[in-house]
């Protein structure tokens, strides 16, 4: 949030200094004024698409930062991933030599903390997070 406040007032600076400097332009005709509002305004608006671009992949990633260093613990993500191969319980009790009603714990946290209804939903949010 603070990046994006920061990044605006800059903007905003920038606008002011550009209006500034035409006063004291040259050629500070009405058609020159004119033109250069204009293209004043279309670069503001490329450099505004460009970092809202920028700024949505930066919070996306840290969306993923966090869940990564916060949410899922080791073996939760270990779950989630054999959940995402199609392995039931059972399979994935003998293959990470657990207790079945230990997976069942672990699948209920991964869909808790993924805010998933079903181990399907869990598995397409952690391949859009790019957890697995």
């Amino acid at each position: 949030m603070k990046k994006t406040i920061l990044i605006f007032g800059l903007l905003s600076a920038v606008i002011f200094l550009l209006f500034e400097l035409n006063k004291y332009s040259l050629s500070n005709q009405t058609d020159a004024a004119e033109v250069f509002i204009v293209l004043t305004g279309v670069a503001f608006i490329a450099v505004g698409f460009f970092l809202s671009r920028f700024l949505a992949r930066g919070g996306a990633s840290g969306e993923r930062r966090q869940l990564k260093e916060s949410d899922l613990t080791k073996q939760e993500h270990k779950v989630l991933e054999l959940v995402a191969e199609g392995l039931s319980n059972s399979e994935i009790a003998d293959e990470l030599f657990i207790a079945e009603s230990t997976v069942k714990t672990h699948v209920s946290n991964v869909l808790s903390k993924l805010n998933a209804r079903r181990r399907t939903e869990a598995v397409k949010i952690g391949r859009d997070l790019e957890i697995i």
